[in-house]
């Protein structure tokens, strides 16, 4: 066998172009167009963005499951998503608004009926 113990990987061009998305540009402030749109969580989308998460995270919003988070540390906490983005979910607890980064929480499902 006439095998390489390695795999060559062609020199990279610095004088390539690099090609970055262009933003959305924001609506006027007071237009309805701030409101979010259906499945499309915050709109902002990496470059290793899937859609793994969307559906499920918009059949929640949708059905207003009440859902139990629990993080890193073991604590827990009980509310409704109201959005979603690639590193953060915006819930509501205790008619309380809340940000919490996706980081900190070791899993979400919802509440299970008694």
């Amino acid at each position: 066998m006439n095998q390489k113990p390695f795999i060559e990987v062609p020199p990279r061009d610095d004088q390539a172009r690099i090609r970055v998305p262009q933003r959305e540009q924001k609506p006027a402030p007071g237009s309805h167009a701030n409101t979010p749109k259906k499945g499309s969580g915050s709109g902002v989308l990496s470059p290793r963005h899937t859609s793994a998460q969307e559906p499920l995270y918009d059949r929640w919003m949708e059905n207003q499951t009440v859902l139990e988070l629990v993080f890193d540390d073991g604590s827990r906490m009980i509310g409704q998503l109201r959005a979603y983005d690639t590193y953060a979910v915006h819930l509501v607890a205790d008619e309380t608004d809340m940000v919490i980064f996706k980081q900190s929480l070791r899993w979400i499902r919802p509440v299970p009926e008694a």
